[in-house]
């Protein structure tokens, strides 16, 4: 059993230590990354949801807190003595940008209530979406001066071989934090239009070109599916795919590329996240060569753009032989602003759920349910805002908030892991802090965290 649960964590770092074997591993003292504590078969080949309660009772009893980031999945948290907090997202994708803040400070405010405090966080592999989160909390805690760094030193902590987070839309979204950390920016949803969506040379699909077509979504709905464009020839520079009426959008987007050839199922070619927050003001001058963001600038520009190169498209950065993708293939999309258009106002149509037909929504409604989520620390039906307005309908009924319950002091000591530092002081984190501050395979939604062994080989890395 113990090898089939190795095969299953691939190259994650295992905890064995005293007799546990478990797919687990300290980030720091006080944090931990974790596979899902499964039940039943699931158990068989992931962490028993038995032996990471008897681990964390007998290495951490009475102070430890788990923070499951699973939509997925869930478990009763009674079973952990009700220590138990959702901040759950789909797995393969990134957060909404409104849930990272609440999670740090939930995060740091657990922390600093008692110095052996410790949390044990996970999704189901306990790589990519956990790794996300953790690094976003380091840089909250100013461990790390960028999401670089922060990301390397995940990927050296919980892996072998250093591929920590990989997929390019969640490191793009720990690169999003590190910004408005790093600035002191607020984050507020900003309201754009898109115009079309740009190929900067043509993907060979079809042998010789592409058919795509693509599809836009926001908050879990498809708000927009295009026309096939159908036989793009290789050789062209570029191709424009235009939105004769422009879709209004608002916050965390996705959108998914499919390549459709006549008479043949369609294939995903790549997807990406993106947040209009930072789509960049096309025809704002830069500063000191940094670049204007519609989040800092609203409504101070006419149009906005945003080029995504291929080592940051999902799926098709793992084209490393560049057989469908030209090295210099690049995304870019053209948006305006509603305002310089006379749109906000107006009632613009937008999708429902399943595409089929129309319902009338302004651009300041989308911001509005956007917006929903700024955070306090009231709590609705006995649920943090920060849990009750992000799930999207998709938060398990037995799922519940932190509830601390005292037990009888029994703390026992336990080995140290070694990157373990001394604490700073009485009721702080600051134990977290660093000791030293296949080429083809596209596999439909091999996106995870357990990804391919050559999925990041061209990853800039440092060795431990």
């Amino acid at each position: 059993m113990d090898f089939l649960k190795g095969l299953v964590s691939k190259n994650k770092r295992r905890h064995k230590v005293d007799g546990f074997d478990l797919d687990l591993t300290y980030i720091y003292p006080n944090i931990i990354a974790m596979g899902f504590p499964a039940e039943k078969l699931e158990g068989v080949y992931r962490n028993h949801i038995d032996d990471v309660i008897e681990f964390l009772d007998t290495k951490h009893k009475d102070h430890y807190k788990v923070y499951n980031l699973c939509t997925e999945r869930s478990y009763d948290p009674d079973r952990f003595h009700g220590r138990v907090v959702a901040y759950p997202f789909e797995d393969h994708n990134p957060p909404r940008l409104e849930l990272i803040k609440p999670f740090c400070e939930d995060l740091d405010e657990w922390l600093k209530k008692d110095k052996d405090n410790i949390a044990a966080i996970h999704c189901k592999a306990g790589k990519g979406r956990t790794g996300v989160m953790i690094c976003a909390y380091m840089l909250h805690r100013n461990k790390f001066d960028n999401c670089k760094e922060a990301l390397r030193f995940y990927g050296q902590a919980r892996t072998q071989d250093e591929k920590g987070v990989t997929i390019p839309s969640q490191r793009r979204y720990v690169e999003y934090y590190e910004y408005l950390i790093r600035n002191k920016l607020d984050y507020k949803p900003v309201a754009l239009l898109l115009k079309g969506i740009e190929f900067i040379t043509v993907p060979m699909h079809n042998g010789s070109g592409c058919s795509p077509f693509f599809e836009v979504y926001q908050l879990k709905v498809r708000v927009y599916t295009s026309k096939v464009y159908e036989d793009i020839k290789k050789g062209q520079t570029s191709f424009y795919m235009p939105i004769e009426q422009s879709v209004p959008l608002c916050g965390d987007i996705k959108v998914v590329f499919y390549n459709k050839p006549r008479m043949k199922k369609k294939d995903k070619m790549f997807q990406f996240w993106l947040n209009t927050f930072f789509v960049e003001a096309d025809d704002k001058p830069k500063e000191n060569g940094r670049k204007s963001w519609a989040g800092e600038v609203p409504g101070s520009s006419n149009y906005y753009t945003v080029t995504i190169p291929k080592c940051e498209l999902d799926k098709a950065n793992k084209d490393k032989a560049h057989k469908l993708f030209s090295p210099n293939f690049q995304v870019k999309l053209h948006f305006t602003n509603p305002e310089n258009c006379g749109l906000y106002n107006s009632s613009l149509k937008v999708p429902d759920q399943q595409g089929l037909r129309h319902r009338s929504k302004t651009l300041e409604q989308i911001c509005d349910k956007n917006s929903t989520s700024n955070h306090s620390d009231h709590s609705v039906d006995g649920m943090p805002h920060s849990i009750t307005a992000l799930t999207l309908n998709s938060r398990r009924e037995n799922q519940s908030p932190v509830i601390t319950r005292t037990r009888s002091p029994s703390h026992m000591t336990h080995e140290r892991p070694k990157f373990m530092l001394p604490s700073n002081g009485e009721g702080s984190s600051d134990q977290l802090s660093s000791e030293a501050n296949s080429d083809t395979d596209f596999a439909e939604e091999d996106l995870s965290d357990t990804d391919d062994e050559e999925e990041w080989n061209d990853l800039e890395t440092t060795a431990v």
